[in-house]
Protein backbone atom coordinates (compact mmCIF):
# COMPACT_ATOMS: atom_id res chain seq x y z
CA UNK A 1 0.00 0.00 0.00
CA UNK A 2 1.41 3.35 -0.86
CA UNK A 3 1.89 5.35 2.31
CA UNK A 4 2.31 9.33 2.12
CA UNK A 5 5.96 9.95 3.58
CA UNK A 6 9.08 12.53 3.38
CA UNK A 7 10.39 13.34 0.39
CA UNK A 8 14.01 13.34 -0.25
CA UNK A 9 15.49 14.11 -3.51
CA UNK A 10 18.99 12.32 -4.04
CA UNK A 11 20.57 13.04 -7.16
CA UNK A 12 23.11 10.39 -8.71
CA UNK A 13 26.35 10.74 -7.30
CA UNK A 14 27.72 11.46 -11.35
CA UNK A 15 26.33 13.62 -14.45
CA UNK A 16 27.68 11.26 -16.45
CA UNK A 17 25.28 9.19 -18.91
CA UNK A 18 25.15 7.69 -22.35
CA UNK A 19 23.32 10.55 -25.16
CA UNK A 20 21.25 10.09 -27.75
CA UNK A 21 23.55 11.57 -30.75
CA UNK A 22 23.04 9.42 -33.72
CA UNK A 23 19.97 7.52 -32.62
CA UNK A 24 17.07 7.72 -34.51
CA UNK A 25 15.12 4.63 -34.64
CA UNK A 26 12.48 4.86 -32.18
CA UNK A 27 12.97 1.30 -30.46
CA UNK A 28 16.60 2.37 -30.48
CA UNK A 29 15.91 5.11 -28.45
CA UNK A 30 13.44 3.60 -26.20
CA UNK A 31 16.24 0.95 -25.41
CA UNK A 32 18.53 4.50 -24.72
CA UNK A 33 16.13 6.31 -22.58
CA UNK A 34 15.15 3.03 -20.45
CA UNK A 35 19.10 2.55 -19.99
CA UNK A 36 20.03 5.96 -18.71
CA UNK A 37 16.73 5.85 -16.01
CA UNK A 38 17.67 2.75 -14.89
CA UNK A 39 21.82 3.88 -14.40
CA UNK A 40 20.24 6.85 -12.39
CA UNK A 41 17.97 4.40 -10.21
CA UNK A 42 20.84 2.39 -9.53
CA UNK A 43 23.01 5.15 -8.32
CA UNK A 44 20.48 6.57 -6.14
CA UNK A 45 19.50 2.83 -5.17
CA UNK A 46 22.98 2.83 -3.77
CA UNK A 47 23.07 6.00 -2.51
CA UNK A 48 20.05 4.75 -0.46
CA UNK A 49 21.62 1.16 0.92
CA UNK A 50 23.96 3.32 2.69
CA UNK A 51 21.60 5.15 4.53
CA UNK A 52 19.70 3.48 7.62
CA UNK A 53 17.01 6.15 7.56
CA UNK A 54 16.14 5.26 3.76
CA UNK A 55 15.80 1.36 4.59
CA UNK A 56 12.12 1.25 3.02
CA UNK A 57 11.95 3.61 0.66
CA UNK A 58 10.73 3.58 -2.54
CA UNK A 59 13.33 5.05 -5.38
CA UNK A 60 11.93 7.14 -8.54
CA UNK A 61 14.41 8.18 -11.41
CA UNK A 62 13.00 9.71 -14.10
CA UNK A 63 14.83 11.30 -17.69
CA UNK A 64 12.73 13.35 -20.12
CA UNK A 65 13.71 13.62 -23.85
CA UNK A 66 12.16 15.43 -26.61
CA UNK A 67 12.43 14.43 -30.28
CA UNK A 68 11.86 16.47 -33.30
CA UNK A 69 11.72 14.85 -36.71
CA UNK A 70 13.65 16.16 -39.33
CA UNK A 71 12.05 17.31 -43.14
CA UNK A 72 12.85 13.41 -44.27
CA UNK A 73 11.19 12.21 -41.27
CA UNK A 74 14.16 11.08 -39.53
CA UNK A 75 13.95 11.42 -35.30
CA UNK A 76 16.54 13.60 -34.01
CA UNK A 77 16.85 13.96 -29.92
CA UNK A 78 17.27 17.60 -28.21
CA UNK A 79 19.24 17.50 -25.06
CA UNK A 80 19.83 21.07 -23.04
CA UNK A 81 21.05 23.33 -25.42
CA UNK A 82 24.98 23.14 -25.12
CA UNK A 83 26.86 25.35 -22.52
CA UNK A 84 28.73 27.51 -24.43
CA UNK A 85 26.50 28.77 -27.08
CA UNK A 86 22.88 28.03 -26.06
CA UNK A 87 21.55 30.00 -27.57
CA UNK A 88 22.57 29.40 -31.10
CA UNK A 89 20.80 25.99 -30.78
CA UNK A 90 17.53 27.22 -29.37
CA UNK A 91 17.31 29.42 -32.38
CA UNK A 92 18.30 26.80 -34.85
CA UNK A 93 15.92 23.93 -33.00
CA UNK A 94 13.11 26.66 -32.48
CA UNK A 95 12.85 27.86 -36.70
CA UNK A 96 14.00 24.61 -37.96
CA UNK A 97 12.38 21.56 -35.91
CA UNK A 98 9.62 23.16 -33.61
CA UNK A 99 7.92 26.10 -35.02
CA UNK A 100 4.29 25.22 -36.31
CA UNK A 101 5.45 21.23 -35.75
CA UNK A 102 4.63 18.79 -33.54
CA UNK A 103 7.26 17.12 -31.27
CA UNK A 104 7.16 14.59 -28.66
CA UNK A 105 7.92 14.39 -25.01
CA UNK A 106 9.64 11.05 -23.63
CA UNK A 107 10.09 10.79 -20.05
CA UNK A 108 11.55 7.45 -18.45
CA UNK A 109 10.64 6.23 -15.49
CA UNK A 110 12.38 2.85 -13.46
CA UNK A 111 10.67 3.11 -10.15
CA UNK A 112 11.44 0.62 -7.06
CA UNK A 113 10.02 -0.50 -3.85
CA UNK A 114 11.98 -3.82 -2.18
CA UNK A 115 12.11 -6.59 -4.51
CA UNK A 116 9.97 -4.65 -6.90
CA UNK A 117 10.84 -2.92 -10.09
CA UNK A 118 9.23 -1.19 -13.03
CA UNK A 119 10.29 0.57 -16.22
CA UNK A 120 8.01 2.55 -18.27
CA UNK A 121 8.04 5.84 -21.02
CA UNK A 122 5.64 8.42 -20.92
CA UNK A 123 4.91 10.28 -24.13
CA UNK A 124 3.22 13.56 -24.84
CA UNK A 125 2.94 15.46 -27.75
CA UNK A 126 3.38 19.14 -28.16
CA UNK A 127 2.61 21.39 -31.31
CA UNK A 128 4.22 24.85 -31.52
CA UNK A 129 3.23 27.61 -32.70
CA UNK A 130 4.66 29.85 -35.19
CA UNK A 131 8.06 30.89 -33.93
CA UNK A 132 8.81 34.04 -35.44
CA UNK A 133 12.55 35.86 -34.87
CA UNK A 134 11.02 38.23 -32.47
CA UNK A 135 9.12 35.71 -30.61
CA UNK A 136 12.62 33.10 -29.93
CA UNK A 137 14.69 35.93 -29.13
CA UNK A 138 12.25 36.82 -26.77
CA UNK A 139 12.23 33.85 -25.36
CA UNK A 140 15.82 33.14 -25.69
CA UNK A 141 16.40 36.09 -23.66
CA UNK A 142 13.59 34.54 -20.89
CA UNK A 143 16.87 32.51 -20.01
CA UNK A 144 14.39 29.27 -19.35
CA UNK A 145 16.44 27.37 -22.35
CA UNK A 146 19.42 26.60 -19.85
CA UNK A 147 19.15 23.45 -18.42
CA UNK A 148 15.52 22.08 -20.05
CA UNK A 149 15.33 18.92 -22.54
CA UNK A 150 14.55 20.90 -25.98
CA UNK A 151 15.45 24.37 -25.04
CA UNK A 152 12.09 25.43 -23.76
CA UNK A 153 9.86 25.23 -20.09
CA UNK A 154 6.63 24.62 -20.52
CA UNK A 155 5.82 25.59 -16.59
CA UNK A 156 7.43 29.06 -17.59
CA UNK A 157 6.60 31.31 -20.09
CA UNK A 158 7.81 28.41 -23.04
CA UNK A 159 3.63 28.10 -22.54
CA UNK A 160 3.44 30.61 -24.68
CA UNK A 161 4.80 29.00 -27.47
CA UNK A 162 2.51 26.16 -27.34
CA UNK A 163 -0.52 25.91 -29.45
CA UNK A 164 -1.55 22.39 -28.53
CA UNK A 165 -0.70 19.51 -26.03
CA UNK A 166 -1.70 15.67 -26.52
CA UNK A 167 -1.02 13.85 -23.40
CA UNK A 168 0.67 14.56 -19.96
CA UNK A 169 1.40 18.14 -19.21
CA UNK A 170 3.40 17.27 -16.21
CA UNK A 171 5.78 14.62 -18.70
CA UNK A 172 6.06 17.82 -20.25
CA UNK A 173 7.41 19.63 -17.09
CA UNK A 174 9.68 16.86 -16.41
CA UNK A 175 7.74 14.16 -14.46
CA UNK A 176 4.73 12.45 -15.68
CA UNK A 177 2.86 12.94 -11.90
CA UNK A 178 -0.48 10.65 -12.19
CA UNK A 179 2.44 7.83 -13.60
CA UNK A 180 4.14 8.38 -11.03
CA UNK A 181 1.63 7.50 -9.05
CA UNK A 182 0.16 4.57 -10.50
CA UNK A 183 3.68 2.85 -10.89
CA UNK A 184 4.23 3.77 -6.90
CA UNK A 185 0.92 2.21 -6.35
CA UNK A 186 2.25 -0.75 -8.70
CA UNK A 187 4.77 -1.39 -6.55
CA UNK A 188 3.90 -1.30 -2.76
CA UNK A 189 0.69 -3.44 -3.24
CA UNK A 190 -0.09 -6.40 -0.90
CA UNK A 191 2.32 -4.78 1.43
Amino acid sequence: MLRPGALIVLPPQSADEQGFEGLSKESVIEERLLSVVAAKHQDVLQQVRHRNDLHSAAVVAADTIVIAQLSDGTRLVLGQPGPVDWQADVRRWFSELLSERTHQVWTGLCISHGARTEHRIVRSQVTFCRLTSELIEWYIATGESLGKAGGYAIQGFGATLMQRLDGSLTNVIGLPLLEVMQTLQKVTQDE
